[in-house]
């Protein structure tokens, strides 16, 4: 064999180790691509049966408002997240406990494995917000503490009924008073901390600024927390209109899903009135009513010393018509202006 016919073969044999070797790469690309596809087949089959496994325990439920239902999703092996789709209805917890906000329907999720699970909510009336004919009154004051604050307490004291104290922080020295009240078998809950509407209807994050500030001073001074509030004029006011439009439509339900519950009132006292009215004009406005269920409106500052008057009157009253005293955060009851911005 001649030197060019040995260089020639070389040459071809390297040519096809080369197309081999490339021909040979392909070949375990082309396995180890059907490995993948096979695994990826695998688990997508494991997925699907678990995902067909997991069965909720109910696909729809109806609920009271401040009810509770415990919602599983049975056969999941591994985690499960639970969302709401309107948690000013109904909110839902880690472990799938579902609580009624307010009366309406919305639409509880289950994650697994990232399917969804969805579970048709309603939300009712409890029974007992409904008129049940049994007389119920709730004794409510806006804007202490004050120093008449104690004169009220030993009004309540001394006829055995107890009231609600939607209280702010304008008034610091009288800030003990809550804790007497607490102590006294009363509820505090929040009504604002400044009071001042321009500051907490211009913006949401104003707002909860401001009730994050009188919920801390609450628990400081009383040793508990809360759950109950009051909007500054109330959740039909129209004055946040000025400030920022739908404010109170988006602040209302917001509370409701953070947990809150906000309470307006079925009759005024009418103590806010300017001139200020007479104590017999306040005994009247307060009892002017043939409800059942009676949540009542009085202001408790300095400037309302005809209310302090008013209010063993008022007490007599309820008790003379055969009315129980309640306190807003031991009650099922739920009061709601209708919404106005």
């Amino acid at each position: 064999m001649t030197g060019k016919k040995k260089t020639r073969n070389v040459v071809w044999i390297i040519v096809a180790v080369l197309v081999l070797g490339v021909l040979g790469g392909f070949g375990i690309k082309a396995y180890k691509d059907y490995q993948k596809e096979e695994a990826r087949k695998k688990e997508a089959a494991r997925i699907k049966k678990l995902q067909e496994q997991a069965k909720l325990n109910k696909d729809q439920i109806s609920i009271e408002i401040r009810g509770t239902y415990n919602l599983k999703l049975n056969g999941a092996e591994g985690r499960v997240t639970w969302s709401s789709a309107n948690g000013a209805i109904a909110r839902v917890d880690e472990k799938g406990v579902v609580t009624g906000v307010s009366e309406g329907n919305t639409v509880v999720t289950a994650t697994y494995l990232k399917k969804k699970y969805p579970v048709k909510v309603t939300v009712t009336m409890p029974r007992v917000m409904q008129d049940d004919g049994k007389k119920v009154v709730y004794l409510t004051f806006d804007d202490g503490p004050s120093p008449k604050t104690a004169q009220v307490l030993d009004i309540l004291k001394n006829n055995g009924v107890h009231a609600t104290f939607f209280v702010t922080g304008m008034d610091l020295k009288s800030a003990d008073l809550m804790k007497r009240a607490v102590d006294e078998g009363n509820a505090v809950g929040a009504h604002t901390y400044t009071h001042d509407y321009k500051y907490v209807y211009s913006s949401e994050n104003n707002y909860f600024d401001d009730l994050n500030k009188i919920l801390k001073h609450i628990k400081d001074v009383t040793g508990k927390e809360t759950k109950i509030i009051r909007f500054p004029g109330g959740s039909s006011n129209t004055i946040s209109r000025k400030y920022s439009q739908g404010i109170m439509t988006k602040l209302t339900q917001e509370v409701l899903a953070k947990g809150y519950q906000y309470y307006d009132w079925n009759l005024s006292s009418g103590d806010a009135e300017w001139p200020a009215p007479s104590v017999e004009s306040i005994v009247h406005q307060a009892t002017n009513t043939k409800q059942t269920k009676v949540v009542l409106l009085m202001h408790d500052t300095n400037a309302k010393q005809t209310t302090v008057d008013a209010l063993p009157q008022i007490i007599k009253f309820y008790k003379d018509n055969g009315y129980e005293f309640r306190t807003l955060d031991n009650s099922d009851i739920i009061s709601h202006h209708h919404i106005n911005n």
